[in-house]
């Protein structure tokens, strides 16, 4: 239920450890399903295209945010990227509307890269999203645990969340105004993850033959107007679809990710419920979704549902990891705040927040900034041993 994909472009320490465990990967091809706001099926070539323009502008939204970053309002968001690139388009004749309305729909899939809305997203610090894409003295530090004993260290790493961190700061005696001020100023998103199994892919042999190739990867709804009791705000959605994974690792199953406000009102709707009540919260909430696709029928439906309740869980800090949203004026100098730590107080901070800017917000950025932390240390310990 935890990270799920990792980033193939250059070195990743993720992919080394699968490697070194047999763990198997998959590596997702480009063919998605989408279904539109009625909860009618798009034509798959006009849904690829659709998708393949999307990750286009992502690309252009990157490039701008590096090169134009200062001159960008805090203000900006990456929708409002996507409305402009798309307005262009159209107007220079390169884009119809129907692809417009496809795409600017299409550009709300971001949400469950970065945990919150792509109009949430700032464009100013976009750039830090792509991916998703020695001190001196020898005091030893104080932890009290719960409990309320004194523990003494040389050093301390703090990998907690910072989510948790955002609401614990307090517990970091003598935290440095500029690392507390980062810890405020960078945003936490909320993305879930929900898990439906059914008892066979009825979505493939409706659209696809058995090859490989052929089989769905993606699946993206469109902000649906036909399911307006569950749905009222209305939330768009997306899944992967696990069928498309190869020989014995093949499932089927569909895996819902949800963000921002959608995420909050599912994981406050299901908390506390349990068994047959929670299933038929969530087969509610998921039905008019998943039913949309072709060949389903009620002999199709689901056998288990599985959510997560990251903005639950007080240890994850009420959701997953770092992104940066709409008002943000010193991200990079914020990251880079917390990067650094307390080392003249051997206090260091380490996670995906903390992470090389081209990791942040993954799994493999937090192993990273664990092994850039513990080199600092040793580095700091050679140094004072040297010295004396």
């Amino acid at each position: 239920m935890g990270p799920l994909e990792v980033d193939i472009t250059g070195y990743n320490p993720i992919i080394e450890l699968a490697k070194e465990t047999g763990t198997p990967l998959h590596l997702w091809k480009e063919n998605t399903l989408l279904v539109d706001n009625d909860g009618q099926s798009i034509p798959s070539l006009e849904a690829n295209q659709a998708l393949k323009r999307v990750w286009e502008i992502l690309d252009e939204a990157s490039e701008h945010s590096k090169d134009q970053g200062d001159r960008i309002h805090p203000s900006a968001s990456l929708y409002s990227f996507f409305e402009g690139s798309c307005s262009s388009a159209v107007q220079r004749g390169d884009m119809t509307e129907r692809e417009r309305e496809l795409i600017i729909g299409m550009s709300e899939m971001w949400g469950a890269y970065a945990g919150d809305g792509v109009r949430s997203q700032s464009l100013k610090f976009f750039c830090l999203e792509d991916c998703i894409k020695g001190g001196s003295g020898s005091r030893p530090v104080c932890v009290t645990t719960s409990d309320g004993k004194a523990q003494y260290f040389d050093d301390v790493v703090i990998t907690t969340p910072l989510g948790w961190l955002k609401q614990h700061k307090q517990s970091i005696h003598q935290l440095h105004p500029r690392v507390a001020s980062a810890i405020d100023s960078i945003s936490f998103g909320r993305l879930e993850k929900v898990l439906i199994e059914f008892p066979t892919a009825f979505w493939e042999y409706a659209v696809a033959e058995t090859s490989q190739d052929d089989m769905v990867s993606f699946v993206h709804w469109l902000s649906p107007i036909h399911a307006n009791q569950s749905n009222p705000r209305p939330w768009r959605l997306e899944c992967v679809s696990f069928h498309a994974f190869e020989g014995p690792y093949r499932r089927n199953i569909l895996l819902f990710y949800t963000f921002g406000d959608c995420s909050t009102h599912i994981t406050r709707s299901i908390h506390g419920l349990k068994g047959a009540i929670r299933d038929k919260w969530l087969r509610d909430f998921f039905e008019p979704y998943y039913s949309t696709l072709p060949g389903y029928a009620n002999i199709h439906a689901p056998i288990r549902f599985l959510a997560t309740e990251w903005c639950n869980d007080d240890f994850a800090g009420n959701g997953c990891y770092s992104n940066f949203q709409v008002g943000m004026t010193d991200a990079a100098h914020d990251v880079e705040a917390i990067r650094y730590g307390m080392p003249e107080q051997h206090i260091y901070f380490a996670g995906e927040h903390t992470a090389p800017f081209d990791g942040l917000g993954t799994v493999a950025g937090a192993y990273t900034s664990g092994e850039k932390v513990a080199r600092r240390i040793i580095e700091s310990t050679n140094s004072l041993q040297m010295g004396q």
